[in-house]
């Protein structure tokens, strides 16, 4: 019979004991990744229908239940949308505001018509599936989709 081995000399269990100690931090690590490409996929996705708006926005400006129905179209299914009110806004050249109906800009020795922007943003909330993800990237709570439309 052979002598008993002593209890720090066997090996049994040793690879038990490490996948325990690495496979949480292994699994948080992946759901931290597949927060941030969900994140990723779903701003895209917000900037699609944005620029949708936008681009119903350019034959329609003033149609703001329009553009928001486009924009609510384009991204049917989900939940917890904030669609914003379209916005116009006309600026000159040099980047001052000017009034998009009255306004006029300086150009030369003369004056021309100031250019328009409509601005059309969706926000979504998101869930995280990691509290890594949550406390390394707190802004990505909140998801935009933003796009400025130039319509003169």
């Amino acid at each position: 019979m052979a002598p008993p081995r002593p209890a720090l000399a066997s090996r049994r269990g040793i690879a038990a004991a490490e996948f325990a100690l690495i496979a949480p931090v292994v699994i948080l690590v992946f759901l931290s990744v597949y927060d941030v490409g969900r994140a990723v996929w779903r701003t895209m996705q917000l900037e699609t229908a944005a620029r949708i708006g936008a681009q119903y926005a350019f034959a329609n400006p003033t149609d703001t239940a329009g553009i928001t129905s486009r924009v609510q179209a384009s991204l049917a299914g989900w939940t917890g949308l904030t669609i914003a009110s379209p916005t116009m806004a006309c600026q000159c050249d040099n980047g001052t505001a000017a009034n998009c109906s009255t306004g006029t800009c300086p150009f030369g020795a003369g004056t021309v018509s100031p250019i328009g922007y409509i601005t059309v943003t969706v926000t979504q909330p998101l869930s995280f599936i990691s509290p890594l993800t949550a406390a390394l990237f707190p802004t990505m709570a909140t998801l935009r989709g933003s796009v400025a439309l130039r319509f003169h």
